[in-house]
């Protein structure tokens, strides 16, 4: 196991912020790094050392695009470390290019940040892409969050929104339409079509003849009277 040329950086993991990270100047070097990578149940890379100059983050929110030169000012190699100097650049239409095609690759993201160093030679490599965890940079992160809170909420007002009161009013509608059909109500309306005497039993006519205006002891013949055939629908609509 060896690298193709030195230094070289071993990167262990999904760590971010220089964590994991470590420079292996000779073969030795890197096969100590290798032994200890064997030990992680974690994935391992290793990426060519770059001399750096200074790092750019490229961040695209919407509509929105924002360039950020960061330059370390401590001395470490790792330029994303320590202290350093920030500053807001006018973004390139070579940058802007990269993101939106960073952004198509998978699957048209809105929301997407990469990050390149830049060299001494001036060379410009990317070493890393974000979707929605970047990382907002500078005195105008407020700016960055309200962007983010627009975008999220106009992708609501298309995918989210309840149906029109349009619809809703007409599918109610058609509901209560198709409700009606059937239903005991038109029954309570309609009237006895033959006395109640003359097809109930002897115990509901008994039942009925108590509650009604005929009292218990009154033979139960004739028509039945409208309390009767009142109680006699209530019955019914209990049952």
């Amino acid at each position: 196991v060896s690298a193709s040329r030195y230094p070289v950086v071993v990167k262990l993991g999904h760590a971010h912020g220089g964590t994991g990270k470590a420079r292996a100047e000779t073969n030795q070097e890197f096969l100590d790094l290798a032994s200890l990578a064997a030990m992680a149940n974690a994935y391992c890379t290793a990426e060519p050392y770059i001399d750096t100059k200074y790092d750019v983050h490229v961040q695209k929110i919407g509509n929105n695009y924002k360039a950020f030169m960061r330059k370390s000012i401590s001395g470490n190699w790792k330029s994303n470390t320590g202290s350093a100097m920030l500053e807001q650049l006018s973004v390139s239409e070579r940058h802007r290019t990269w993101v939106d095609h960073v952004a198509q690759l998978f699957g048209g993201l809105d929301i997407c940040a990469i990050e390149l160093l830049v060299g001494k030679d001036g060379r410009e490599h990317i070493i890393e892409v974000n979707d929605s965890a970047l990382s907002l940079m500078g005195d105008s992160q407020e700016e960055d969050r309200r962007h983010i809170a627009e975008l999220v909420t106009a992708k609501m007002q298309v995918y989210c929104r309840p149906p029109s009161m349009l619809t809703k009013t007409a599918s109610r509608g058609s509901m209560s339409g198709s409700s009606q059909v059937g239903s005991p109500v038109e029954d309570r309306t309609a009237p006895p079509t033959a006395p109640l005497g003359s097809h109930g039993s002897m115990g509901s006519m008994a039942s009925i003849g108590s509650l009604g205006s005929v009292g218990s002891t009154a033979p139960m013949t004739g028509d039945v009277t409208a309390s009767d055939s009142h109680h006699q629908l209530q019955r019914r609509d209990s049952q």
